[in-house]
C-alpha cells in the first residue's frame, strides 16, 4: 500500500506517458499520478508547469462522477490515499486495472483546429464529407467522431476512418465506442454551456475490465484533451481557447526546433490560470 511519496521513488512505473506515470496500488488497482509537465505536437517538455497535475486531476475526477450515468469509468474509491499523503494524492488517480483499447475516441462539434485546416483543404473531415460554407469554429449540425490510433510515447498518432477502427477492434466495440462518446461529449458541452463554457472538441479513451466490459478510462474533458473557450467568444475572429493552443501557438511564434526549452514564467501562469478557470467555471454553482 502507498506509504508516503517515497512509494514514487521506491517503486517504478509499470508505464510511463507524455505527462501521467502509472504505477502497480494492488492486484487489481492502479495509480496514475498526473505530473506538471506539459506535451505539444507530441513532445514532452522537461521543464514543468507548477500544480498543472493536480489541476488536471481534480477536472478528471470532477467529470468521471459527473459522467458516470453515461458509461462505467476506472474511477476507484482514493480515500486511503488521500488519508495518507493529501498533498500526493491530489494529483493521483486510483483506478481499476483494464486493457487499454488503442485508439483515440475523438469527437468534434466545431469545425477548428487540424479538422478546419482540412476542410479548407478538400472539403473532409476525416473521410467525412461536410457542408460547404463553414467558418473556422462554426458550429456543426450533429458531432463528428474522427477517430486516431494512439501511439507510443515518442512517437505521432495517426489519423484513422471510423471503418479503420471497425476493423481494428471489431464493428461491435468500434461503433460501442463512437456511440457512447458522442453521447458523453453532447451531454458535457450542454453542461459547460450552462456554466459559460464551449466545449469545441475532445477526444476519450477506453479500455476492457476483468470483465470484458468496455469503460472510460485515462482523463475525460481536461484541457489537456479538450479545446474550451468562453462561450460568449465563440463567434469571434480570434478565440481565446483554455487549452494547450495557447502553447502551442507560442511556439510557433518562436520558431521552436523540437528541442527542450525554458518555458518563461509569463507563459506557465497564463497556461495554469486558464486551466484554473476552466475549473472554476465548471464547479461554480
Amino acid at each position: 500500500m502507498v506509504q508516503n511519496e517515497n512509494f514514487f521513488l521506491e517503486n517504478k512505473p509499470l508505464f510511463s506517458g507524455k505527462i501521467r506515470e502509472i504505477f502497480n496500488y494492488s492486484e487489481d488497482k492502479l495509480i496514475i499520478k498526473t505530473s506538471d509537465k506539459i506535451s505539444a505536437f507530441d513532445f514532452v517538455f522537461d521543464d514543468e508547469i507548477p500544480s498543472k497535475g493536480k489541476l488536471l486531476t481534480k477536472i478528471a475526477k470532477f467529470w468521471f462522477d459527473k459522467t458516470k450515468h453515461i458509461i462505467k469509468n476506472h474511477i476507484l474509491d482514493d480515500s486511503m490515499l488521500t488519508s495518507v499523503n493529501p498533498e500526493i494524492s491530489e494529483s493521483c488517480l486510483v483506478v481499476k486495472k483494464c486493457k487499454p483499447i488503442r485508439i483515440e475516441a475523438i469527437v468534434r462539434g466545431y469545425i477548428s483546429g487540424s479538422a478546419y485546416n482540412q476542410y479548407v483543404k478538400d472539403g473532409m473531415v476525416s473521410n467525412i464529407k461536410m457542408e460547404d460554407g463553414l467558418k473556422l469554429n462554426d458550429k456543426l449540425e450533429t458531432p463528428i467522431f474522427t477517430p486516431s490510433t494512439k501511439a507510443e510515447v515518442g512517437e505521432k498518432d495517426e489519423n484513422i476512418t471510423f471503418d479503420e477502427m471497425m476493423n481494428i477492434i471489431g464493428e461491435e466495440k468500434a461503433s460501442y465506442i463512437k456511440n457512447k462518446s458522442v453521447e458523453l461529449y453532447k451531454f458535457a458541452h450542454e453542461y459547460a454551456l450552462r456554466k459559460g463554457l464551449c466545449l469545441i472538441d475532445t477526444k476519450f479513451e477506453f479500455g476492457c475490465d476483468n470483465n470484458g466490459d468496455v469503460i472510460l478510462i485515462d482523463e475525460i474533458f481536461t484541457p489537456d484533451c479538450s479545446r474550451y473557450c468562453l462561450a460568449k467568444d465563440i463567434s469571434n475572429q480570434d478565440v481565446e481557447f483554455f487549452d494547450k493552443q495557447f502553447f502551442r501557438n507560442y511556439l510557433k511564434e518562436i520558431k521552436w526546433n523540437e528541442t527542450q526549452i525554458t518555458i518563461p514564467e509569463k507563459i506557465k501562469n497564463i497556461i495554469i490560470s486558464r486551466y484554473e478557470k476552466v475549473y472554476l467555471m465548471l464547479i461554480d454553482e
